[in-house]
C-alpha cells in the first residue's frame, strides 16, 4: 500500500476499468456542503468562488524575483525597526573572509507612510567564503500583523539590476481592497499592482483547500508563468500511465471518468477525472481530477494555472484509502470551483 499515494499523485489512465466499489456509498453523519454565500478568492492574476465554509491555506509567493513571506507577528513599528536593527547589527558582526563583514550595504526603501519610512532593504553575503552571489532582503510594514519581507538573490554582475527590481516590488505592494479596478496580482490580504505593460514574470504559488463538511477531501491551485518543461495535461497523464509499475497496474482499478478539452470562462484547458479503487475491495475508492490551462510562453501576464482535486487524503499508507463522501457529492464540489475560475475583472484586458 505504500505505493497507492504515488499512484494519486502521478495519476494517469487513458483506460476504463469496471469498479466493483460503491462510489456512492457516503459516511455516516456527512451531510451535504453548503454551497449557499459562497466566498470568492483571489490569487495572482485570477479568482474563484467557494463554498464559505472553505478553509484556504497560501503558500509563499513569488513576483519578480522576490519570495515573499508575512510575519503576522509583528504588531508594532518599533517590533519592524528592531528586526531590521538587529538583522543589520548580525551580519555587521559576522566576518567575511576578503570583505571584511557579511553586510554590503543597508538603506531605507522606497515606501514611507505619514512621513517615516516603512521599508528598509539590505544587501549581504550569505556566509563567510561567498564571493559570487548576494543576498538582498526587503522588509515592508504595512500595518499591525502585516510585515511582509521580500528575499532575492543576485549574481555581483547583476547586483544593481536586482536592487532596482525589489525596489519596484516594494513600491508595488499594498492592502488589498474589497473591489480592486488596477491590474495586478493577488496573494493573501495583499495586492501587488502590476499593470502588464512590463511582462514582468511570477513563480506564484500555491493554494490548498480544504472543507470541514468534507473530511479528507481537498483541492490545490498552482498559478505561474508557464514553464517550456509544461506539458499538456492529457499527454501528461498517458506518459505518467506508461511508467507506472506492472504490480501496481495489477493492484489498482482506474476507471476514467472524463477526459477532454474543457473550456474554463473563456480558458481553453484540459481535464482529467478518475475514479480509484483497489482491486479485490468493495470499498468507495476516491476520485481525483486535474484541470490545466497551459497559458502562454511568450506573455507572463496569460500564465499557467493548475486545478486538483482529490476526494479523499492518505492518513496512513498502509490502510485501505477511500472517500467518505458520495462520488455525486465530490464531483458536485470540484465542479462548482472550477468552473467558477477565471481571470479576475481587474486584469480582463488584451492579452
Amino acid at each position: 500500500m505504500k505505493l497507492f499515494k504515488s499512484i494519486v499523485l502521478c495519476l494517469c489512465t487513458t483506460i476504463s476499468f469496471s469498479a466493483c466499489s460503491n462510489v456512492e456509498k457516503q459516511k455516516e453523519g456527512i451531510n451535504v456542503i453548503d454551497f449557499k454565500n459562497p466566498k470568492k478568492v483571489c490569487f495572482g492574476r485570477i479568482e474563484m468562488t467557494v463554498p464559505k465554509e472553505t478553509k484556504v491555506e497560501y503558500s509563499n509567493f513569488n513576483y519578480n524575483g522576490s519570495d515573499l513571506e508575512v510575519d503576522e507577528s509583528v504588531k508594532t513599528y518599533e517590533a519592524y525597526q528592531k528586526i531590521v536593527n538587529e538583522k543589520i547589527q548580525s551580519l555587521k558582526s559576522e566576518p567575511h573572509e576578503t570583505e571584511g563583514t557579511l553586510l554590503k550595504s543597508e538603506m531605507n526603501g522606497p515606501v514611507q507612510q505619514q512621513g517615516r519610512s516603512i521599508s528598509h532593504i539590505i544587501i549581504f553575503r550569505d556566509g563567510k567564503y561567498v564571493t559570487s552571489l548576494y543576498e538582498i532582503y526587503g522588509y515592508l510594514y504595512l500595518r499591525p500583523g502585516k510585515f511582509l519581507i521580500l528575499k532575492s538573490g543576485a549574481s555581483n554582475d547583476l547586483l544593481d539590476e536586482a536592487i532596482a527590481e525589489i525596489q519596484h516590488n516594494l513600491k508595488s505592494i499594498k492592502i488589498r481592497s474589497e473591489k480592486e479596478e488596477q491590474a495586478g496580482l493577488c496573494w493573501k490580504e495583499f495586492f501587488i499592482a502590476d499593470d502588464m505593460s512590463k511582462n514582468i514574470p511570477f513563480t506564484g504559488g500555491y493554494l490548498h483547500f480544504t472543507f470541514p463538511s468534507y473530511p479528507g477531501v481537498r483541492a490545490d491551485i498552482e498559478h505561474r508563468v508557464r514553464l517550456e518543461s509544461d506539458v499538456p495535461l492529457i499527454e501528461l497523464m498517458k506518459q505518467r500511465q506508461q511508467e507506472l509499475p506492472a504490480m501496481v497496474k495489477v493492484q489498482i482499478k482506474l476507471e476514467n471518468l472524463r477526459e477532454h478539452k474543457k473550456i474554463v470562462n473563456g480558458l481553453a484547458g484540459e481535464e482529467v477525472l478518475n475514479h480509484i479503487s483497489e482491486r479485490a475491495y468493495f470499498e468507495r475508492g476516491f476520485e481525483d481530477g486535474s484541470w490545466q490551462y497551459l497559458g502562454s510562453l511568450e506573455n507572463d501576464n496569460d500564465p499557467y494555472i493548475q486545478f486538483s482535486f482529490e476526494s479523499a487524503e492518505m492518513v496512513n499508507p498502509d490502510e485501505s484509502f477511500y472517500s467518505m463522501v458520495s462520488q455525486k457529492n465530490a464531483i458536485q464540489l470540484n465542479d462548482f470551483i472550477l468552473n467558477s475560475i477565471q481571470t479576475s475583472p481587474n486584469n480582463k484586458k488584451e492579452k
